[in-house]
């Protein structure tokens, strides 16, 4: 499989592992997610899934981060506690993730509940001399290595300008960055340097490093957090382990919305339970699986349109299919197809290919759609083959979540009085029963 690897300027990068270690940054839980949030979280979990599908086994790790000064800030605003805040965030996010059928990672660990770890880890950078307290905060040292700025381009030349960075007289060089944070402000806990929390930046690599004890093959996250979140996660690994802390850095592009990127700064977010409630879970997927993860997505009504009419049209698809069946006028079984228009596409191989090249689900999209085609034909020919099997497989390692409909006895009954109507050719009563259906939301 090859995937476009961030650290070598989105060169593919091949691996051919039986197991692979995933880590996705997860929120920060003083609000609810957007949809520039939950394009990394959809985008691993379709590869999960798809890793899962050419039988690779997963370990995938997620943090969560509930100890910030937004969270403190909007707990302020509430007047309720941070770990009140941080608890209903939580759960939201959760409920989030399942009403997109996002399939929880392996684990998913709170900052809070790994204070120990965290604090061993800005340990061992001290002690190997690339990190240094100062008045109760710890900073990493960035003059210590010749490796910064590998992930994101930038020099640290660049950084130290005063333009560009604070100026902080606590701090060795203007572009150190902070590991742990003296603070009476919130929630804190006790070091040996002072009571406070720790740097964000230091958050997740001390958690990759206690629950893999090893690199990660791939570390995903959006492009705006390639710096310096990653830059600052990678740089302290390597000082630490002397290895990279991701074998493959795989980098989503922005979320905007009518040509503005997505922020929550900007106020101008599409929350995922309002799109949700909206427009379904499977138009959300569809929009952001119709462009390659590396690019970005100008998020506009036609679009958000475009993608439900795709949605719209596969389950009239399986709808059809049951009505078809209900009323005997179509057979199935799971032979291969016989006729040579189907027999030389064999989808299922067509879609392991494409998705082993760097994900590229645009073109299994056109798949898809080409599949739908020819299901259609075969419902015409009376008679459908385990292409419609593969279509569902497809679906279901893409994260979508159709279900064929299923009629009670006495739908069923209704069904074939409406067709008997309608072949007999009294439209009046068709007509009356044809409403009820649609009532019913089988035709």
């Amino acid at each position: 499989m090859k995937l476009s690897n961030s650290l070598h300027e989105n060169n593919l990068t091949s691996f051919d592992n039986d197991r692979v270690k995933i880590y996705c940054c997860g929120p920060t839980v003083y609000d609810n997610i957007h949809i520039g949030n939950a394009r990394p979280l959809v985008l691993g979990d379709v590869l999960v899934r798809f890793f899962e599908f050419i039988g690779i086994k997963v370990d995938y790790l997620q943090n969560i981060t509930d100890i910030d000064d937004k969270i403190i800030a909007k707990a302020n605003d509430l007047k309720i506690s941070e770990t009140q805040v941080a608890e209903k965030y939580i759960n939201d996010y959760l409920e989030d993730l399942s009403n997109l059928n996002i399939k929880k990672p392996n684990k998913i660990i709170p900052i809070s509940t790994k204070m120990d770890v965290i604090i061993d880890f800005i340990n061992k950078l001290i002690t190997k001399e690339v990190a240094y307290e100062s008045k109760g905060d710890v900073y990493f040292d960035i003059n210590s290595t010749n490796s910064y700025g590998e992930l994101s381009n930038k020099r640290i030349e660049e950084l130290i300008s005063g333009s560009r960075v604070e100026v902080n007289p606590n701090k060795r060089n203007a572009s150190d960055f902070a590991l742990w944070k003296k603070t009476k402000n919130g929630k804190n806990w006790v070091s040996n340097w002072s009571s406070g929390r720790p740097g964000w930046h230091t958050e997740c690599v001390a958690l990759i490093d206690n629950y893999f004890q090893s690199q990660v093959d791939i570390h995903i996250g959006g492009i705006d957090l390639k710096f310096p979140h990653h830059e600052n996660e990678r740089i302290q690994y390597l000082a630490a382990t002397k290895k990279e802390l991701s074998k493959i850095w795989l980098h989503n592009g922005h979320v905007s919305f009518n040509s503005q990127k997505m922020s929550k700064s900007l106020g101008n977010t599409l929350m995922v339970k309002d799109f949700i409630k909206d427009h379904g879970a499977n138009v959300l997927r569809y929009l952001l699986l119709t462009t390659n993860y590396r690019q970005p997505i100008n998020l506009t009504d036609d679009l958000i349109n475009q993608s439900r009419i795709a949605i719209q049209k596969i389950s009239a698809l399986f709808k059809k299919i049951s009505l078809k069946i209900a009323l005997n006028e179509v057979t199935k079984n799971n032979d291969r197809p016989v006729d040579e228009d189907f027999n030389l596409k064999n989808y299922i191989s067509q879609f392991k290919d494409l998705m082993q090249d760097d994900l590229n689900t645009p073109r299994v999209i056109t798949l898809i759609e080409q599949m739908i085609k020819d299901i259609n034909k075969q419902i015409d020919q009376k008679k459908l083959n385990n292409l419609l099997d593969e279509l569902l497989e497809i679906l279901v390692v893409l994260g979508f979540n159709f279900e064929f409909p299923k009629y009670d006895q006495p739908t069923l009954q209704l069904i074939r009085e409406w067709d008997g109507y309608v072949k007999s050719k009294n439209f009046t009563k068709a007509d009356e029963l044809r409403e009820v259906l649609i009532k019913k939301d089988v035709l």
